[in-house]
């Protein structure tokens, strides 16, 4: 006989059986749990939709772009693509890219790729877009309108050839060393080359003319210039004196002039000053109303050494003879009197209206040249002149640069080419 406790904790076998009908059925489990792994397996086989497409829906419908690692391939699909991403990170510019390009593009904030690399991708800055080559509208532009700026870059104006690219790279290094005799010879030489330009020369010789402000009309003597010298005064010299005892062959005013000196009459015994050696040649260009000033000895002109320019005004009517001169012996002339040829007026030597200025050198042809007679070099007293055809064919300079001229020219020594 049971227990009344038992009885009401498990109940006869009847009853038991009853109450497992009441529950629900296996199947009711069983189902649920195979249709959620059915699922689940054809989540996992790629029937959803990836976080991917959902940034870029264009992608369940269209197959991902190609490229072929062309730059009009490259810009097809910045084309096709611009109205999908229209804020889009720009190509990077290479270091070595044409800097016109450079400049060009980033104005608009876009990049260019290298000119060596046209036939091949650019190079992307993110990496979403190495998938889609999407760019925005600006990228596009720039790179279809600057591609005829591939093949012509912009040149500098000042382009010398190799061999004097190489002499100015090797003046400048003796520049940064301080010798300057050393870069006056090499710069002396590139301005005598057969490949230098009209460019190159015009540039060389205001390198040139820097120099020889310190070098040769400068007080200072630089240790292997064969153009100057260091001098101490003796008992009984002047400057003039000077000048012809140590065969300078050029104006003692020059002299003067290199050593600051006020009053010649005040040099002193045991004074140190610096000599500059000629003769000195001039060179005249009409064509370019340009006076070159040249060292050097008279029959060589390979061994001329620049020294400067100035301008120059010329005759009227193209009347300037061209050919070879020498300074006419007795012709130099302080303050000098004129006389017109065509009017016979005379101008006093101190007449402020004298046409021909401060300074006078006369110089007779030589050789062929010799028929041209009564030419000279002067001042004038019309600065707007020089530049231009002005003169009864004489050779212009203003008062300044005749100055300097006067002095480094001497009689019967220096020539004087005159050059179409």
């Amino acid at each position: 006989m049971s227990l009344p406790s038992q009885s009401r904790s498990f109940g006869s076998r009847s009853s038991r059986k009853r109450r497992r009908r009441k529950g629900p059925p296996a199947a009711v489990f069983i189902v649920p749990l195979v249709l959620l792994g059915l699922v689940g397996l054809w989540w996992i086989m790629g029937g959803g939709t990836g976080a991917n497409d959902e940034l870029n829906p264009a992608a369940l419908t269209e197959p991902p772009a190609e490229t072929n690692g062309s730059l009009a391939a490259i810009t097809n699909d910045l084309q096709r693509d611009s109205s999908r991403t229209p804020e889009r990170p720009g190509i990077e510019v290479p270091r070595d890219m044409d800097q016109n390009l450079a400049d060009s593009a980033t104005d608009q904030g876009t990049r260019i790729p290298d000119l060596n690399e046209r036939s091949q991708t650019p190079v992307i800055s993110d990496p979403v877009a190495q998938n889609n080559t999407s760019g925005d509208a600006n990228t596009t532009e720039i790179i279809a309108e600057q591609g005829n700026s591939f093949d012509e870059p912009s040149v500098d104006p000042f382009e010398p050839a190799t061999q004097v690219a190489d002499m100015l790279e090797q003046a400048a290094g003796h520049l940064n060393r301080g010798e300057l005799v050393s870069a006056r010879a090499v710069l002396n030489d590139a301005l005598r080359s057969n490949q230098a330009t009209e460019n190159d020369k015009r540039r060389i010789r205001e390198d040139l003319t820097t120099i020889n402000q310190e070098l040769f009309f400068g007080s200072s003597v630089y240790a292997g210039d064969a153009l100057s010298e260091m001098y101490e005064i003796q008992s009984g010299d002047s400057l003039a004196r000077i000048a012809k005892n140590q065969s300078l062959t050029v104006d003692w005013r020059l002299v003067q002039r290199v050593n600051r000196i006020s009053n010649p009459s005040r040099i002193q015994v045991g004074q140190k000053i610096k000599l500059v050696r000629g003769p000195i040649h001039a060179v005249v260009t009409k064509r370019d109303y340009r006076i070159d000033l040249y060292a050097g000895p008279p029959d060589d002109e390979s061994q001329w050494t620049f020294l400067c320019s100035y301008p120059v005004g010329l005759g009227e009517d193209n009347s300037t003879p061209i050919g070879e001169f020498v300074v006419r012996n007795n012709s130099k002339l302080i303050n000098p009197v004129w006389r017109n040829p065509r009017t016979g007026e005379h101008f006093a030597a101190d007449n402020p209206e004298n046409p021909i200025g401060e300074r006078w050198i006369g110089i007779e042809g030589v050789g062929n040249s010799a028929v041209h007679e009564g030419y000279g070099i002067h001042g004038t007293i019309e600065p707007g002149s020089i530049g231009t055809d002005a003169s009864m064919g004489c050779i212009r300079l203003n008062d300044d640069a005749v100055e300097v001229v006067y002095e480094m020219l001497v009689e019967q020594v220096s020539r004087v080419i005159v050059k179409p």
